[in-house]
């Protein structure tokens, strides 16, 4: 009885939505009791089993939501993860880590598991293709964490990346730094698009040429990856004065790559990172950075699906958190050990 089929014959008997039928069936928590009543009171009528929808629901009374996150090799996601974490408890829930890519490939079995372990609801960290992300919605409440998708109406929680970006490049520019490298993360992300629109716009702003040769586009955030794209950048003859960095984990292979080329940091090539986590406060020198708030971002995007479960007909809600620049030694020193910052 869980085949397309049925699912599109029952829409049709009681003028329900084929999506909103689904999500019945797979015991979603996100349906108005009337309009669940109202399928399974067909289904009753017309003779069909309905034990296994009221296991369905009765398994969501376990609240059990799932974090997915791309990578856990990543830091950036481990206070995302802790702040999720403590809103779920906070609210009575139990949150699962999920670490996996969501595309065509992945999408069947990933929708197995969550139906499997009778998810109550999923928060997603991943950029994940818009198909994908408008059937995830339709099966499971679902909140968009950093990577958001705007043009449909699915919560979501991040920060302004395009003023973020701006914030990183003005602080160089007013460091006299003017040729500045872009190292970037995979552009098919939200934050990587958007950050490097950020560097684009300010570099227009300040009447500086955009030089495409100065940016280190990477398929992904990788250190090593990024200390040979500095590396290939130096071979060509180009030598910034500054770079921008997509992440801390880049801002320090940069600064690693310009050391082991005798450049000094921040005399002659000063660095900003992004996202401020441990690696920016740990390398020599320390990494000036915009610090996101990840714990935050974990903890309202949880906050947000346990309200969108437990008041479905509430409207949606989106948040941008700030950020905010964090002055460290990459930068410049003197200001470092002024306004020491950790």
């Amino acid at each position: 009885m869980t085949n397309k089929a049925t699912y599109q014959r029952i829409a049709a008997e009681t003028g329900i939505s084929v999506a909103t039928v689904s999500r019945i069936f797979t015991g979603a928590s996100n349906v108005k009791a009337e309009t669940r009543q109202k399928v399974l009171t067909f289904l009753e009528t017309a003779g069909y089993d309905t034990s296994l929808i009221h296991a369905r629901e009765n398994a969501q009374s376990n609240r059990l939501l799932i974090l997915n996150v791309p990578s856990i090799g990543n830091p950036f996601y481990t206070q995302i993860l802790h702040g999720a974490k403590t809103a779920a408890l906070q609210r009575g829930c139990h949150l699962f880590l999920n670490e996996d890519h969501i595309n065509d490939s992945t999408i069947g079995h990933f929708l197995d598991v969550l139906h499997k372990i009778h998810a109550a609801g999923l928060i997603i960290t991943n950029h994940v293709p818009a198909p994908l992300l408008k059937r995830l919605s339709e099966e499971i409440p679902l909140v968009q964490c950093c990577e958001y998708d705007s043009s449909f109406d699915i919560p979501y929680v991040s920060i302004d990346d395009v003023a973020a970006a701006k914030t990183g490049l003005e602080y160089l520019f007013s460091l006299g730094r003017k040729n500045i490298a872009f190292i970037n993360g995979p552009i098919r992300y939200k934050y990587a698009k958007f950050r490097l629109k950020g560097y684009r716009d300010s570099l227009a702003a300040a009447n500086i040429p955009f030089d495409p040769e100065l940016v280190l586009q990477l398929p992904e955030i990788s250190y090593d990856l990024a200390i040979s794209a500095v590396n290939n950048l130096f071979d060509s003859g180009k030598r910034p004065n500054g770079f921008f960095c997509a992440s801390d984990v880049l801002a320090a292979a940069a600064i690693k790559a310009s050391l082991r080329r005798g450049f000094s940091v921040p005399e002659d090539i000063a660095v900003v990172g992004f996202d401020n986590v441990d690696i920016s406060f740990m390398s020599t020198p320390t990494i000036t950075t915009i610090s996101q708030p990840e714990y935050q971002l974990g903890l309202s995007s949880c906050e947000l699906l346990v309200e969108h479960i437990t008041n479905p007909e509430t409207p949606i809600s989106n948040i941008l958190l700030a950020t905010e620049l964090i002055v460290r030694e990459s930068s410049t020193l003197r200001t470092a050990l002024l306004n020491p910052a950790v």
